[in-house]
Formats: structure tokens, C-alpha cells, sequence
């Protein structure tokens, strides 16, 4: 278990995760499933638990997780994402229905959607260049902004961001060190087919999850995404918020952890022929995730942490919907 400042908890043990009081415990199992230690988890310390491991759940500590408003991200024994546990919409702090209405003619209006779309995806594209620059790598984007602008649906400005996905990832293997273990060749994603896909996939689903629970402190809906469409069955607007973030926060932790030798192909086991990361790679992992969202930058005159950073683009989008401002992404020099 992984408890930081962070406000998340991390389970990578098999275990029970269960309500006792007015807080939660964890208690860890042996090999034949037997308690053999238990730690409280304080509830007003947490804003979200993922679940890495096998974990036992009862319905009455799942309420109790939802009455005070933590996310569940759960993901399997392979380390892929399978969904989250999150509070229902009216039982979640600061949601509001004018907003939510607003959300939604803002979704139904093709020009308010496609303004919005659109600078989501020029933050994509500024910050993934501002990336190869950081690291002296020629990379020319004005092609793919000018390709952007042309835009005139959702389809088109995401078949313009594939374009510029394709060959920034080719731009990785100038700025990754170690092309023997980590050369980039295609994205591949359920499952990832080689380690920096493995890499790759395990990193954006937190940044994901990340801008999830920060959308759950705003009066948006995560339901309704700009850009990648809201369906039965998915949560969408985190998906978009996070265009933004994965090349500042994500695709840095990355180089740094790939460059640094933090992470090496000894990191990486195969279990019936599907990469994964060992724990231990995983605790790496998440300790620099950790650092990050943590570490605090200054905008304007504030001093903010990378995870109020996201909250405060939330909250920008949120007046473009609500009062229909312009809106600029957040870019990182």
C-alpha cells in the first residue's frame, strides 16, 4: 500500500478493504487468502483508491465510499484499466443543474463544440512540441495547427490529431536513450505489445484518472466530453482534459524515468504471453506520479500544485460553457 500526500492510496496486495467506524481499514492476505495484517486508511485523507490488486469489497463499504465521495479506479491482475467506481452525480459536492444544462447546449451546439474541440487539441499539439524542443528535437507543428483550423467536425479534428500523434511518438526514439528496449514503432493499446506501449498506456490511464477526480471538484459533468463522444456506457470529459496534460506531465515522467535508467526492461515480466510491470516497477512509477502532481508551479501570481493546475483548466472550460468566454489552453513553456 502506497500512501503519499497526494491524496491517493494505492492497493497492490491482496486483501479486504472494509468499513470499521467512520474510516476504513485495509487487511492484507497471505498466499491462502488468511488475514495476517491490517492498517486503518484514514477517510478524510483520500480522494481516490486505486485497485491493483485483488481486492474484497462489501456493498456496505462501497456506500460508505460513495457517501463521502471517493473514486475507485480498478484495474486488473495485468495492470490494465478496467473501469471506475465513482458517486452518483446528485450525491457529489459542488454540481449544479444550470450547469449542467449549460454543459449539454454547449455539447448540442456545433460551433460551441467545435471551439472548444479544437483548443483542447492545440494544447495537445503545443505542449507535445514544447516537449521535442525541451529536448532539442526538431519537431514542425504548424502543419498540424494549420491542419486543425481547417476543421470543420469532431471527426476531423481527431483525424488531425492522429496525424500529429503518429509522427510526435516517431520523435520519441531521438529522445529516448535506450532504443534497444524502448524504441517507439506503433501505438498499440488492449493489449499494449511492447514494453513502451506498456509504459505508455499505464501512465496516460493515470493522468485519466487524475483529471477524473479533478472534474468530480467542479460543477462539470464528466459524462459530456467535447471531444471524444459521451456514449452508454462511458465517461468522456476527463478523456478530453487530458489531451492537455499527457505530454506535460505523462510523456515527461516517461523520458525522465526511461532516461534516468529508473525503469529498465528487467522492469517488465511477461505473463501468458501479456506485458506487465513488476510491483516493484509499478511503486517507481507511482512514486514519481506522486512527486509530480505534487510539485508546484507559479501562474500568474499563484503557487499551485499540478493537480490544482488541471482543476483550474476545468474551471476555465467551465466558463467558456457557462458564460461562454474564450478559452486558451494551458500550455507549459
Amino acid at each position: 500500500m502506497i500512501q503519499k500526500s497526494d491524496r491517493s492510496h494505492f492497493l497492490m496486495i491482496n486483501g479486504r478493504l472494509k468499513r470499521e467506524d467512520n474510516n476504513l481499514r485495509f487487511f492484507k492476505y497471505d498466499e491462502n487468502n488468511n488475514v495476517v495484517d491490517s492498517k486503518p486508511i484514514a477517510i478524510k485523507g483520500i480522494d481516490e483508491i486505486y485497485l491493483l490488486a485483488k481486492i474484497d469489497l462489501d456493498s456496505y463499504t462501497i456506500a460508505f465510499i460513495a457517501d463521502n465521495n471517493i473514486l475507485l479506479h480498478i484495474f486488473s491482475s495485468f495492470q490494465s484499466f478496467r473501469g471506475n467506481f465513482f458517486p452518483n452525480t446528485s450525491n457529489s459536492v459542488n454540481k449544479s443543474g444550470f450547469a449542467l444544462l449549460k454543459q449539454l447546449r454547449a455539447f448540442d451546439d456545433e460551433v460551441h463544440r467545435l471551439y472548444i474541440a479544437k483548443q483542447i487539441t492545440k494544447g495537445h499539439f503545443l505542449n507535445g512540441s514544447n516537449n521535442c524542443k525541451k529536448y532539442k528535437v526538431e519537431f514542425e507543428v504548424d502543419k498540424y495547427l494549420a491542419n486543425l483550423d481547417k476543421a470543420n467536425t469532431i471527426n476531423e479534428i481527431m483525424a488531425s490529431e492522429g496525424a500529429f500523434n503518429k509522427n510526435y511518438f516517431k520523435a520519441w526514439n531521438s529522445i529516448i536513450k535506450n532504443q534497444r528496449s524502448f524504441k517507439f514503432i506503433k501505438r498499440s493499446r488492449r493489449p499494449p505489445t511492447d514494453k513502451i506501449n506498456c509504459l505508455i498506456s499505464y501512465v496516460n490511464t493515470r493522468i485519466y484518472n487524475i483529471c477524473l477526480s479533478e472534474i468530480y471538484k467542479t460543477e462539470l459533468d464528466p459524462r459530456i466530453g467535447f471531444i471524444h463522444e459521451p456514449n452508454y456506457k462511458a465517461i468522456s470529459l476527463h478523456l478530453d482534459i487530458a489531451e492537455i496534460f499527457k505530454p506535460i506531465i505523462g510523456d515527461n515522467i516517461i523520458f525522465t524515468l526511461l532516461n534516468k535508467n529508473e525503469i529498465t526492461a528487467k522492469d517488465f515480466k511477461t505473463d501468458n504471453g501479456r506485458i506487465r510491470f513488476t510491483n516493484e516497477a509499478i511503486k517507481k512509477i507511482e512514486m514519481k506520479i506522486i512527486k509530480k502532481m505534487t510539485e508546484q508551479i507559479t501562474i500568474g501570481e499563484q503557487r499551485l500544485t499540478w493537480r490544482q493546475v488541471i482543476r483550474r483548466e476545468v474551471n476555465r472550460i467551465k466558463k467558456c460553457i457557462v458564460e461562454t468566454n474564450e478559452y486558451e489552453p494551458f500550455i507549459y513553456q
